[in-house]
């Protein structure tokens, strides 16, 4: 059921102020705050030099199982990028497939296969692990904008960003489609390992709904701006990080909600995607910035961290290997 006439023209006004906004905005570098600085966080930059469509670049980032990082763009681009690695420029890669202005959003991978939502389209197509087009899934996703894949049962979840039409349950394989929240605006999606709470970026708040039955288990509160989202683990464990709009990357806390805003003066952020390695990729206007957590923590459901008994013990080991090297070195 879609929304009001009048709700559906906010939407639209507020997209466009905030467009107008930040493409009046310079370029600039986000930088740590106090606070991201005294948690240990670090930043460096992935890629630069992505094209531009409406003010917004590079959105979908995905690790297809043949390596590299796949990144699609607003302008309708989908690069590879051979390694994982900082310093890159979009410039030195040739897109693997051009889908038109508007439709390279978001990027998952489910089953080992990649699948990007494309919101001009309004639908949901696979790729193949070298950017070009596979099938397509499904159709009549209005503005298909954000995509997750559910751990549990390999489905991709997909957010309708300013049609009214809620969160879609797409199932891949069948090539199905089913409305998960059946009204509303969505954008960023992340979901838990174990595939019972999606977390939804609407109004500028993220909520968490159980995947069983829709219920709404989380607000963050307002947070200005707020698009692409992903979960902690490790010693961040209890945290989710929150990409803006306005050149701030929050860390909110699940269970208090309380919001520390950990990177700041950046361009418009949208999407944020986890790197196996731990570090988290979120995108800025022109560029793509890596977050690294200090040691004992990362973000996303693929990374694992040692137990802080088992960093404590390794830390032992490390010391008396330390010390045994040294006393074999007096001996001599």
């Amino acid at each position: 059921m879609n929304p009001p006439c009048s709700r559906f023209v906010f939407r639209m006004l507020s997209i466009a102020v905030g467009t107008l906004l930040a493409c009046a905005s310079a370029w600039s570098a986000p930088v740590l705050t106090a606070d991201g600085t005294a948690d240990g966080f670090s930043l460096s930059l992935f890629a630069n030099g992505f094209p531009t469509f409406s003010c917004c670049g590079p959105l979908g980032i995905a690790f297809p199982t043949t390596g590299g990082v796949m990144v699609s763009d607003f302008a309708g681009n989908v690069r590879v990028f051979p390694t994982d690695v900082d310093g890159q420029s979009a410039a030195s890669v040739a897109p693997g497939g051009t889908y038109g202005a508007g439709n390279g959003v978001g990027l998952a991978v489910a089953g080992g296969k990649v699948y990007m939502a494309e919101q001009s389209a309004g639908q949901v197509i696979q790729l193949n692990n070298d950017g070009s087009f596979n099938q397509v899934i499904v159709t009549g996703i209005p503005t298909a904008t954000g995509i997750v894949a559910n751990p549990a049962n390999g489905h991709l979840f997909v957010s309708d960003c300013c049609s009214g039409t809620g969160i879609w349950d797409v199932d891949p394989v069948l090539k199905t489609k089913t409305q998960f929240k059946t009204s509303g605006n969505f954008d960023g999606l992340t979901i838990s390992p174990d595939g019972s709470i999606l977390y939804a970026e609407a109004n500028q708040h993220i909520f968490g709904y159980r995947t069983s039955d829709g219920a709404q288990v989380f607000d963050s509160g307002f947070i200005s701006g707020a698009d692409g989202t992903a979960l902690g683990f490790g010693t961040l464990a209890g945290s989710i990080f929150v990409n803006t709009n306005f050149g701030n990357l929050y860390q909110v806390n699940l269970a208090t909600s309380a919001i520390t805003d950990i990177v700041t003066g950046g361009t418009r952020g949208d999407f944020v995607t986890p790197d196996p390695n731990g570090s988290l990729l979120f995108t800025q206007t022109f560029d793509i910035w890596r977050l690294t957590p200090a040691a004992g923590g990362c973000i996303g459901n693929a990374c694992t961290v040692p137990e802080p008994g088992v960093l404590a013990l390794l830390a032992v080991a490390l010391a008396g290997l330390g010390f045994s090297t040294r006393k074999r070195a007096s001996w001599r």
